[in-house]
């Protein structure tokens, strides 16, 4: 945009801040002076649509789908707009008819907000399919038109006519649109490409329509290629992560920078403890991790771990490296502290083989099974019910998969393990798609053999992340009760009452388990399986884990709070 206040050029790039409040960044152009300007409510932003140099039309998530707009005069924003039972603002796009429009999730739905009038209508789902939830990308680059892509249940590919307000299907569903002409329409899907006429919507021959393609990136030091955003005067921008660069022309290998504002607290979704008990975590929708020694004070933050978006959710420590899993790239990754960080080159961190496009988040998280290897639950890609287990040989760094490891079209939503078994819950989770009601299963997997033990829990029981084991048991959160399971008996033999469903479990010692169930701390003799001690909490806890001290470490939003080995031992 060009900003009224003092004439220059600047970027303007919208921050999600997971648990937060968002923001907005202004960067100029020439200076690279950074501004940071905070949204009036939600976590953050992914549309983002420039008015004419006078106004900047924000759509958030992921409680609200609030319309934002801010006059970049007063610097002063509108009140919040809203549609009722929406939560997701995808992309925007500013109409022919001067009006913003956006997609939106759970609703499917495509919105309209005229800066004028300062008003918001919903012009109606873009599927008939009641599963489908999405309705992204949107480009108004057509005049007379909105085209929009959506699903996850069944794929679509529309066509919004803004005069008489009318969806028309067209193109191939599963295709998203690439690039609007005066000649054509070009819609891609994994490297493919069509194209249709943009007056009649009639697919086109290729005859090399596909040369006319608009190729704008940039090649990194590292050789691979990155969308760039043309500025004014002939000159590019990107954002790469928490970095940016410009650049005079895309013949010129960009140099990244970080992003020149401070980046606001995060909530945590992960933590994990070294060998020297210092703390890691990494943050939500943010693809980063940190680091925090508690002797010290010290802390650090990274750059983004893979070129995937998403974030990291299975972090282990092993030989003083760092295995990570992360969505949504389905992705294995290992760094070394001890090493220089060089992730643009895939050398520290580095990223081996994914689970993708079959698998794409690691719900289950991570943990170093009883063969040295670390062993991932995977929920499968958009669109699909399903789940896998990965292990990463730390020898060798090579990865393998099994799909399905309980044939039942659940995603694997928990994983523990001991001396002998990798154990794993399923439930009805998925990526694009609702809850599917199931009954949830337990799963005992022996490293070489497979499967050697499944349970199904009764109906309404439903597991989670939470589940440990150790002291020749297992804990499995089943709706509001902890399971017990004897591996050697393979068969529960009892359970512990907890009143709400717990959300994380850790072992903290050789016989004392940290359950978070709600807004309370369960300390549980794993011998007696008697509750210990019962401490209440400011909030629900999002990650937890212990150090080799004993201590108890978790997370509540931003901020991470330590419960002592010596005040754990008074219980």
């Amino acid at each position: 945009m060009t900003d009224p206040l003092d004439g220059r050029e600047k970027l303007v790039l919208s921050n999600f801040a997971a648990g937060q409040t968002g923001n907005l960044i202004f960067v100029d152009t020439i200076t690279g002076a950074g501004e940071s300007v905070p949204i009036p409510g939600d976590a953050g932003a992914w549309g983002l649509v420039n008015w004419n140099n006078e106004k900047l039309v924000v759509g958030t998530c992921p409680q609200h789908a609030y319309l934002h707009c801010l006059d970049l005069k007063t610097r002063s924003w509108a009140e919040p707009l809203s549609d009722p039972g929406e939560k997701y603002f995808w992309k925007m796009t500013l109409g022919s008819d001067g009006n913003v429009y956006g997609g939106t999730w759970p609703g499917c739905s495509l919105l309209r907000y005229d800066p004028v009038t300062h008003t918001l209508d919903n012009m109606g789902r873009a599927s008939d399919n009641p599963k489908n939830q999405y309705s992204r990308p949107v480009d108004g680059s057509l005049p007379g038109y909105i085209l929009l892509a959506g699903g996850y249940d069944e794929p679509f590919l529309k066509a919004f006519h803004i005069e008489s307000g009318t969806f028309r299907d067209f193109g191939t569903p599963g295709f998203v649109v690439r690039e609007v002409t005066d000649t054509f329409i070009c819609t891609a899907k994994d490297g493919q490409y069509e194209f249709y006429d943009p007056r009649t919507f009639e697919r086109l021959p290729d005859d090399g329509l596909k040369d006319k393609l608009t190729a704008q990136e940039t090649t990194l030091s590292s050789g691979k290629r990155h969308r760039a955003i043309e500025l004014a005067g002939g000159r590019f921008a990107g954002v790469r992560g928490q970095d940016l660069y410009f650049v005079d022309s895309l013949d010129e290998t960009p140099e990244l920078n970080r992003i020149p504002v401070e980046a606001p607290a995060t909530q945590i979704h992960t933590l994990a403890s070294d060998e020297e008990g210092r703390i890691w975590g990494s943050c939500g929708f943010g693809q980063t991790i940190f680091r925090y020694d508690p002797e010290d004070g010290s802390e650090w933050n990274s750059s983004s771990v893979c070129d995937a978006g998403g974030e990291v959710y299975g972090m282990v420590f092993l030989d003083g490296k760092l295995f990570m899993s992360s969505y949504v790239g389905g992705d294995h990754i290992v760094y070394d502290p001890a090493k220089p960080w060089d992730q643009l080159n895939n050398a520290n961190p580095k990223t081996l083989k994914s689970v993708s496009p079959e698998y794409v988040r690691p719900e289950g998280r991570s943990v170093l099974g009883p063969d040295g290897g670390i062993w991932t639950g995977w929920s499968a890609k958009y669109g699909t019910y399903g789940g896998a287990l990965s292990r990463i040989d730390p020898q060798t760094l090579q990865v393998e998969c099994w799909t399905a490891p309980i044939p039942n079209e659940q995603q694997v939503s928990g994983v523990a393990a001991d001396e002998r078994y990798v154990y794993f819950t399923t439930n009805g989770g998925a990526s694009g798609l609702p809850y599917k009601d199931v009954v949830c299963q337990f799963g005992v997997w022996e490293p070489g053999t497979g499967l050697v033990f499944e349970h199904r829990f009764e109906a309404g029981q439903r597991t989670g992340n939470a589940i440990a084991a150790f002291d020749s048991k297992v804990f499995v959160r089943a709706g509001a009760h902890i399971r017990i399971f004897d591996p050697t008996l393979l068969r529960f033999t009892g359970s512990v009452a907890t009143g709400t469903d717990c959300g994380w479990m850790v072992r903290v010692d050789g016989r004392t388990l940290a359950a978070f169930c709600g807004r309370k701390l369960l300390l549980i003799d794993s011998r007696s399986t008697d509750v210990s001690r019962e401490i209440g909490l400011r909030g629900h806890v999002g990650a937890a884990a212990a150090t080799p001290a004993g201590d108890l470490v978790f997370a509540i939003g931003e901020a991470v709070y330590r419960l002592s080995a010596a005040s754990i031992a008074r219980t």
